[in-house]
């Protein structure tokens, strides 16, 4: 008895075996929609990280504040949504020091090609911050800010898009905001 399998015979095998992968793959156990929903331990440290709970007579005090903090440390303010209690500013900076601008220039000059387009240039930093009535208490507001930072190349192409999620720059930014909150109550008082 010859062992041959003809061609029909392995496309056949072949199709038995992959409707198996599919069907048996479909019984596998789904995450039920609560598990789906539901936010991880790492989440919530950075949600945590990125909030804090301010005392002011109104939303407006603290979106006051907020844009004054973010100006006194360079950003330029670009959107102010007062009804949604959002605001987003960005500050652009130099991403390479001068050591590397002059490597870089002396090696394209050594080997007659263009170094610079992979070589970053610029960060744009953006924070975005928005503030919500607290629902814990009268009086308190919720501020939460985001970080994000994306660098360019000489040629304005991105080169990489991060978020930051270092405790240290929200922790500095969430002082700041509190001193110019001290500022703007005491002001208007």
């Amino acid at each position: 008895m010859n062992a041959h399998i003809g061609t029909s015979g392995r496309t056949c095998i072949a199709t038995l075996l992959i409707a198996t992968i599919v069907v048996g793959s479909g019984c596998a156990m789904q995450p039920s929609k609560q598990q789906l929903l539901r936010l991880t331990e790492s989440t919530l440290d950075i949600r945590n990280m990125q909030t804090r709970t301010f005392a002011a007579s109104s939303e407006a005090e603290i979106l006051a504040a907020t844009a004054a903090a973010l100006q006194d440390m360079e950003y330029n303010i670009d959107q102010i949504e007062s009804p949604l209690g959002v605001i987003t500013a960005t500050k652009v900076s130099d991403a390479d020091s001068a050591n590397q601008k002059a490597g870089t220039f002396m090696l394209s000059l050594l080997c007659g090609c263009d170094l610079t387009q992979g070589v970053a240039d610029k960060h744009r930093i953006t924070i975005t911050t928005v503030v919500l009535p607290s629902l814990a208490r009268e009086g308190e507001y919720t501020t939460r800010i985001t970080i994000q930072q994306v660098t360019f190349n000489k040629m304005e192409k991105i080169v990489s898009r991060s978020i930051i999620d270092d405790p240290v720059a929200y922790q500095s930014i969430f002082e700041k905001l509190s001193k110019a909150l001290f500022l703007e109550v005491n002001e208007n008082a």
